[in-house]
């Protein structure tokens, strides 16, 4: 098992898992969704569509928040994620599940991933973006898509 303090050579980092559908980041212990394919949507919509997401046989998907995202980055490398990785489709911007301290209506997202990481403020009902879902980690429980 790895922690949030290990730091891993870029090629033993990720694992190809769930029939390769999705990644395993043995930094974080998180399971991102390798080709992360979404329409834009608002941000009540992609919180909605993560959790109703099956991906490699396997439910229990949600958004990431902003700190989540920014555990991919690696400040080292102009392009932002780490050499090697095994992402593909990677367009943005994508939302995050955080929303802005100081303004519920507001939620962050991720536009850019390259140094320095670009992250927006946007209005969660007047702005679409796309969707990346990550698994593990501290999630919401919201039962209301489970019955």
């Amino acid at each position: 098992m790895s922690y949030w303090a290990d730091k891993l050579p870029d090629a033993q980092r990720f694992q190809l898992v769930l029939d390769s559908a999705a990644v395993l980041d043995k930094e974080s212990g998180l399971v991102w969704e390798r080709s992360p394919k979404s329409p834009e949507m608002l941000w009540n919509e992609a919180i909605i569509y993560s959790y109703k997401k099956e991906l490699g046989g396997r439910m229990g998907w949600r958004l990431p928040t902003v700190e989540e995202f920014l555990s991919l980055v690696d400040t080292q490398n102009s392009a932002g994620l780490p050499v090697g990785h095994p992402f593909t489709n990677i367009l943005g911007p994508y939302w995050s599940a955080t929303t802005v301290a100081n303004a519920a209506s507001m939620g962050y997202a991720i536009t850019s991933f390259a140094p320095p990481v670009h992250l927006d403020s946007d209005s969660k009902l007047g702005t679409k973006k796309h969707v990346w879902c990550v698994r593990g980690g501290q999630g919401l429980v919201y039962y209301a898509f489970c019955q």
